[in-house]
C-alpha cells in the first residue's frame, strides 16, 4: 500500500510538470499543422518522421507533437518524459500488446524523442483504444490526485466514451470524425499561433479521399483541409505523396487560350517507377470544353495512378521528373474512357492546339 501511495504522489508531481503550455514556442511561421501519414512501425516512415521533428524542434522551436493515440495515452507519455526511468512507457507497451504499435521500432522512436528532444509535449487525438486498461488507470490517477472534474478528466472521459462506442459498433466513419474533431480541439487549445506536427496512419492523411473503411465521410486530413486550408501541410509517407505544394498555380496554354493549373500533389516515384524521380499532378481549371475534341494521342492513364479522385469533365496535367533531372509533361482529359476494363483519362497533345 505504501508503494501505491508513493506511485500516485509521483504521478501528481509529474501531472503538474507535464501540464499543457509548459513548453514555449518561438517558431517564425505560426499556426500550421504539419501532418505525416505512416505505415505504423515502419522503420522508413519513423526515420523520416524523426528527421522532420528534428527540424521543427530545432529550427522552428516547435514542441507539440500529435500522435494517433488517445489523449490519456499521450498524457502518460508526457509523464514518462519527466520520469527518470521507462516504467511508464513499459506499462503502455504492455497495454499495446497485439497492436501494430507494440513494436521495437516504435519503442526506439519514442526513446529517441525523449533523449534528443526532451521538451516535446505529446497530444493524442484518437478514440479511446485500451480504455479499460490505459484509460481506466489514467482516470484513477486523476481521481487520486484531486483532478476529478478537471479539463483533463473531461477529455479522458470523452476519449473513453468514444472508444466504447467505436468498439461496440465498429463504425470507422465515426472514428474518422472523432479523430478530426479531437485533433482540431487540441490544436485550438494551444497558445495562439502555435504550430504542430501530427503523426497518423497513412489512410487518414490524404487530402482528397474518404475514410478507408466505409468511404462515407472525408478522411481526417480531408476534414482538416476543409477547416484549416493552407495552414495544413500533409504528406503520406507510405505512398510517397506530398501535399505541401497543393494550391500552387501556374498558367498553361491549351487550345489557344491561357488556363490556370492548380497543383494537387506530388509523388515520389523512386523505387516505384524505374528511371523516374517524381511526378506532380495538376488540375487545369475550365479547360475541358476547349480540348474535348482534340485528337487523342494514344496515351491513357488509369485512375488508380492519381492521388486525387478523378472527375469527369476535367483536364489534368501530369509532370514527371526523371532521375537524370529531365522532365516530361502530359495532358489528359477525363472523358469516360476505359483501359483494360478500368476507368482512365485520355491523353492529348497540348501542342496540337
Amino acid at each position: 500500500m505504501k508503494k501505491l501511495v508513493s506511485l500516485f504522489a509521483a504521478l501528481a508531481l509529474l501531472l503538474a510538470l507535464a501540464a499543457p503550455g509548459a513548453a514555449a514556442q518561438t517558431q517564425p511561421e505560426a499556426g500550421r499543422i504539419y501532418l505525416y501519414g505512416e505505415t505504423h512501425a515502419d522503420p522508413a516512415c519513423l526515420e523520416q518522421e524523426l528527421a522532420a521533428w528534428d527540424k521543427y524542434y530545432k529550427e522552428l522551436g516547435m514542441r507539440d507533437l500529435f500522435l494517433e493515440v488517445p489523449s490519456y495515452t499521450a498524457q502518460f507519455m508526457n509523464l514518462w518524459m519527466k520520469a527518470e526511468d521507462d516504467a511508464i512507457l513499459s506499462r503502455l507497451f504492455e497495454d499495446l500488446e497485439g497492436t501494430a504499435m507494440h513494436d521495437q521500432n516504435v519503442w526506439d522512436f519514442y526513446k529517441a524523442i525523449k533523449e534528443n528532444y526532451p521538451e516535446t509535449l505529446f497530444h493524442g487525438f484518437d478514440v479511446g483504444h485500451q480504455y479499460n486498461t490505459t484509460g481506466t488507470r489514467y482516470l484513477i490517477g486523476l481521481a487520486l490526485t484531486g483532478q476529478m472534474g478537471s479539463a483533463d478528466w473531461d477529455e479522458t472521459q470523452r476519449a473513453i466514451d468514444q472508444g466504447k462506442q467505436y468498439y461496440q459498433t465498429g463504425d470507422a466513419a465515426y472514428r474518422e470524425d472523432c479523430m478530426a474533431e479531437n485533433l482540431a480541439r487540441a490544436f485550438e487549445a494551444l497558445p495562439m499561433g502555435a504550430s504542430v506536427m501530427v503523426i497518423t496512419g497513412s489512410a487518414h492523411s490524404n487530402l482528397y479521399t474518404a475514410d478507408y473503411s466505409t468511404g462515407t465521410v472525408p478522411c481526417m486530413a480531408n476534414q482538416l483541409r476543409a477547416q484549416y486550408g493552407a495552414a495544413l501541410q500533409a504528406r503520406n509517407l507510405s505512398d510517397g505523396i506530398d501535399y505541401t505544394r497543393a494550391g500552387d498555380t501556374q498558367l498553361v496554354r491549351l487550345a489557344g487560350a491561357d488556363y490556370t493549373a492548380v497543383c494537387l500533389a506530388g509523388q515520389d516515384l523512386r523505387g516505384r517507377l524505374p528511371g523516374y524521380a517524381s511526378r506532380d499532378f495538376w488540375l487545369v481549371e475550365g479547360a475541358y470544353e476547349a480540348v474535348r475534341a482534340l485528337p487523342a494521342n494514344g496515351d491513357v492513364l488509369p485512375y488508380h495512378n492519381f492521388v486525387n479522385p478523378v472527375e469527369l469533365g476535367q483536364v489534368y496535367r501530369v509532370v514527371y521528373t526523371m532521375e537524370d533531372g529531365g522532365t516530361a509533361e502530359y495532358y489528359y482529359r477525363a472523358d469516360g474512357a476505359t483501359f483494360q476494363g478500368e476507368a482512365a483519362v485520355t491523353g492529348f497533345a497540348a501542342e496540337a492546339a
